[in-house]
């Protein structure tokens, strides 16, 4: 019964070998050389890999970064030919998510879990403290080295549990030719009347990646040294005040901001002409950049960048040396720089690694903007603490925008009294 439960549902997709590396709909101009190719040490015999990824890389939707994963998988099956993949998409977490499902078939049902999957952080670690992962061994060829945010060491990467594969996060977008200098820091932005759109109504009431990137560059924290739920009064105060003082000036349309559910809808917002600075999924900016305007990140109190980073990492299930053997030889191939360059192009997704933002083909003076928001990315809190700080935060920041409190210092309060696990 629970094999049947496992299954059913689950799209699965299997890739046989073919006789020729179909051409990519996306060219990127490469700025470094190519990657070398797995070599194609032949095994025993034909093995079928299965490979479960989160439901935001399906590889079944009629879109380009679909297509460029299947191009992806068809060129290792002619570098491979013993080799089959199967994808299989579940939900990203939750139930019927990726960790929840390999936690309750790893030991009952062993022979559906997967040979590969991408997993967040914590279910990472929860996998790995579980035993259900197993240790890599494996340096993905030509990589300069991983983001710091994602956990991971700049050289080699003996020994670990996961590969940092792709990031989600947002940053900012804003208009040419308001003033000489970018609204980085709360003073530009005060001082050269920067409107804004943020998304200040978020549908579970948890505060947004951009307020909780502004708190985080306030200098607050978000956890004490027990690793439980923490807030700093000082960096509240000092964000409320940053809020309120934009709504005094009527930098802020409260009642727009306060129908904004996420930075998706602020970006739609902003390509109809409204607003001077906007909160933008990264991706979506890059995919679609608009005219007169450039990328920058979330105002901060001194212009220092910051943005909140989801990264999803690879990982090796199986302990049959013979699967592991092909498995790794998947991994090394997905994990290449240029594999995710072009993935991630394609997807609307950030690279965690800095030899594949160099691959995006960007102008100079881009790549050096997005590998500066990249180094100063910090990665999302744990569940236990992300959600009691976000409902905390959100709390206080509606309450400043509503009049519901009066001053920043009342704001603090409100939200403070809202932190509980």
């Amino acid at each position: 019964m629970l094999l049947t439960m496992l299954l059913n549902g689950c799209a699965g997709w299997s890739l046989s070998p073919v006789t020729s590396v179909p051409t990519p709909t996306e060219t990127l101009t490469p700025t470094a050389e190519p990657t070398p190719t797995p070599t194609p040490t032949p095994l025993p015999g034909l093995v079928t890999l299965t490979l479960w990824v989160p439901d935001f890389l399906n590889p079944y939707e009629d879109s380009t970064g679909a297509a460029i994963f299947h191009e992806q998988l068809a060129a290792f099956s002619v570098i491979q030919p013993d080799i089959q993949v199967q994808i299989i998409t579940k939900k990203s977490s939750g139930s019927g998510g990726l960790y929840n499902m390999l936690s309750a078939a790893y030991d009952v049902a062993p022979g559906v879990v997967p040979d590969l999957i991408i997993l967040n952080p914590y279910d990472l670690q929860a996998a790995t403290k579980a035993g259900y992962l197993q240790p890599i061994s494996i340096t993905p060829l030509k990589a300069k080295g991983f983001f710091q945010f994602t956990g991971a060491p700049t050289s080699m990467l003996t020994g670990t549990y996961g590969i940092p594969y792709v990031v989600r996060a947002d940053h900012t977008v804003y208009r040419q030719g308001i003033s000489a200098a970018p609204p980085f820091s709360w003073t530009d932005v005060l001082t050269n009347g920067y409107t804004m759109l943020f998304p200040a109504a978020p549908p579970d009431g948890l505060a947004d990646d951009a307020v909780l990137a502004a708190y985080l560059g306030s200098s607050g924290v978000v956890s004490d040294e027990n690793g439980r739920p923490k807030l700093d009064r000082q960096a509240l105060e000092q964000l409320y005040r940053f809020f309120a003082e934009m709504k005094n000036r009527n930098l802020i349309n409260v009642e727009r901001v306060l129908n904004l559910p996420n930075a998706a809808a602020c970006w739609e917002i902003y390509q109809q002409g409204i607003g001077r600075l906007s909160v933008v999924p990264a991706g979506e900016y890059w995919a679609n950049p608009p005219e007169k305007s450039l990328p920058g990140w979330m105002p901060t109190p001194g212009g220092a960048p910051i943005a909140v980073g989801h990264v999803w990492y690879m990982a090796l299930v199986n302990k049959d040396p013979f699967r592991q053997k092909a498995a790794l030889k998947l991994l090394e191939w997905l994990t290449a720089p240029e594999q995710v360059a072009n993935l991630t192009r394609a997807t609307h997704l950030l690279p965690a690694q800095y030899e594949a933002v160099e691959l995006w083909g960007l102008l100079p003076e881009q790549t050096a903007f997005l590998t500066q928001l990249l180094e100063g990315t910090v990665l999302n809190p744990p569940p236990s603490v992300d959600v009691p700080v976000r409902r905390a935060l959100q709390a206080g920041l509606t309450a400043i925008l509503k009049g519901e409190v009066e001053t920043p210092e009342e704001a603090a309060t409100y939200a403070l009294t809202n932190l509980r696990p």
